[in-house]
Order: C-alpha cells, then structure tokens, then sequence
C-alpha cells in the first residue's frame, strides 16, 4: 500500500485544483514539505464524547456545497423552495421528538441550529438523516445532482446559560451580518422553538 505523500507525488494536478492559466493552485510539490498533512486534519468531533447526552446544547454549522457557474459561487439555499424545504426538514425532526430546537438560522450557504438531542437519540445519526433526506428532496424537486452538503459538520457544546444566549444571539443576527436583512426577526429563514434550557 502507498503512503499518502507517495501518492501525492504519482498523482496529476485535478482539474478543479488549476488556475484559468492551467498551473497548479497549490502545486503537489509545495505540498511535499507538508508529508503529514493527512494527520493534520481536524477532527471534528470530541473524542469519547457522548453525542446522546440531552443535557447539552450543542450548536452545529453544517455547510452546503457550493456549485459554481460561469464567474460566480452559486448558493442552493438562495432557492427559496429549497430552502423551505430545509426549514420544514427540521421541523419535522422536532415535531418527531428527535431534537430540541432551541434556534436556527438557514443562510443561503450554511445551517446554524442550537440542538439537544431526545431520549438518548444520537445526534450524529439525526444530523445524517437529515441531510440524506433533504439532499434527496433536493435531487427530486429541486433538480440538484450531487451532494447538497459538505462531509460532517461543525459544533461547539454550549457550556454556560450565557454561552447558550450568546450563541441564539449569533445564530439569530447572522443574517444582518452578512447584509441580507436590516432586522433579525426579517428573516424568515430563523426563529427559536424550545425555550432556553437554563
């Protein structure tokens, strides 16, 4: 079997990795100096941690993919119809007793959400079937060939009730970050549920 920075070197520059002019964006032997970069990636999960534990709130970025045509970054989520379909995917997951749904906000590239798990239901089960079952939406009505969201996704376990409000807070005001509305309660793509557990 090869070791990684073996293959690296036997391997040609992909297409989507080229400029326009046809070099490298990070030629492979720049890469040569980084031979541990496949023990580098972040882990993204807690190690032993035990994702079924409802008494934390947990605050999750899950990313789409992005598809890009002629000279600009297309968002999927920027699909209104999708984008409900996102929203009504969640709900669904509430309404089931999946989760607690404490806040969340679709951006049109990204879902932020402040989550607990039920009844020791494994949140990376949850979060796994949720994107399987909307990227399937996405495929069916929406035309969308290929993956809708990017491998896993972000969390940080809220720790604190003040972490808590601080992190609704972030989630609720991103869209006014980004320019999208001038109020957070305009975007009719976020809202809070459950109330706050502490």
């Amino acid at each position: 079997m090869l070791q990684p920075q073996l293959l690296l070197e036997k391997l040609p520059t992909p297409k989507h990795c080229k400029n326009r002019d046809g070099t490298a964006v990070v030629p492979y032997q720049k890469m040569k100096k980084w031979k541990d970069l496949y023990k580098r990636r972040k882990i993204l999960r807690l190690k032993d941690f035990d994702y079924t534990d409802s008494r934390y709130v947990y605050f999750l970025t899950i990313c789409a993919r992005h598809k890009v045509r002629a000279d600009r970054r297309v968002c999927p989520f920027e699909d209104k119809r999708l984008a409900n379909q996102i929203i009504e995917s969640l709900i669904y997951r509430w309404k089931r007793a999946d989760i607690s749904l404490y806040c969340y906000c679709l951006m049109p590239d990204h879902l932020h959400i402040a989550v607990s798990p039920k009844d020791s239901k494994n949140l990376s089960i949850i979060i796994k079937e949720f994107k399987t079952y909307t990227t399937q939406i996405g495929w069916k009505y929406m035309g969308i060939k290929g993956k809708l969201w990017q491998k896993s996704y972000y969390d940080h376990i809220a720790r604190r009730q003040e972490d808590l409000v601080s992190i609704c807070r972030y989630i609720l005001a991103n869209p006014v970050r980004k320019g999208l509305v001038k109020d957070a309660e305009d975007w009719q793509y976020s809202g809070m549920i459950d109330p706050l557990p502490w």
